[in-house]
């Protein structure tokens, strides 16, 4: 227990930090996401098809950026973060736009606050991989009701050149993350009835050497239209950055 409690509020000083300007400046790997345009675009659209007159979570919702966008289409959206830093950062700025069916509150995303089958959709973005994944796959399945989807974008940890990058950048991450491996999905796929994973970012990668050409979104192009190929190969697929993971609740 003492493990875990302290697993826990190394995140939170980790999030804290960062949320207030301090020293977590993750600028150098911000450049690589532009690889992952084709998961975060797919993300954001059933981001918002899922939340039409839907009651929302978001996981691990910073400072609810994601959460205030869905304020028009939602019926009401909860944001969970560790970070007290973020959360009021986050209901500053929902009080100044007068939103009223948005919350954000402090919580411990292994063991929420919400009621059993609150939630119609569940979202976020690489918190999974921040938390004891079991316990997550618990409590995410104990607040959706029947008949309720999931929906996490999440970094792999099998592609043996990503790994060496991450031990050589050890600052720009919490030492308890844990980006996920094959049994992790095989957990999504028997926490849910019915899942859906997608996996991005292997070619493509190296459409960052031409961010800052007219070239990035030809060969961005090319190495999605790769992927698409080589990420449906036995092992080889989870060699992949990033995954986005749908499932749903029977």
């Amino acid at each position: 227990m003492d493990g875990a409690v302290d697993r826990i509020e190394r995140e939170r000083q980790f999030h804290d930090a960062r949320f207030a300007g301090g020293e977590d400046d993750r600028s150098a790997q911000m450049k690589y996401y532009i690889a992952l345009k084709g998961c975060f675009d797919r993300y954001a659209k059933r981001r918002m098809e899922l939340s039409k007159d839907a009651t929302v979570l978001e996981y691990g919702c910073a400072h609810g950026g994601n959460a205030i966008a869905l304020a028009g289409v939602a019926k009401r959206v909860e944001g969970i973060d560790i970070s007290k830093q973020a959360v009021d950062a986050g209901n500053v700025d929902i009080t100044a736009r007068g939103i009223t069916n948005v919350n954000l509150s402090v919580q411990n995303a292994e063991a929420m606050d919400f009621a059993d089958g609150t939630f119609d959709f569940v979202f976020g973005s690489g918190i999974l991989h921040h938390l004891d994944y079991d316990k997550a796959m618990s409590e995410l399945r104990r607040v959706l009701k029947p008949g309720g989807i999931v929906l996490f974008t999440e970094p792999l940890g099998h592609n043996p050149a990503i790994e060496f990058y991450r031990k050589r950048t050890p600052e720009a991450r919490t030492p308890d993350e844990h980006p996920l491996l094959v049994p992790d999905f095989r957990k999504f796929d028997a926490t849910f009835e019915k899942t859906d994973v997608r996996l991005y970012g292997l070619t493509s990668l190296g459409s960052v050497l031409f961010r800052k050409t007219p070239l990035l979104g030809p060969v961005r192009a090319i190495g999605a239209a790769v992927d698409s190929v080589l990420l449906r190969i036995p092992g080889l697929k989870w060699w992949a950055w990033y995954a986005l993971m749908e499932g749903r609740r029977a």
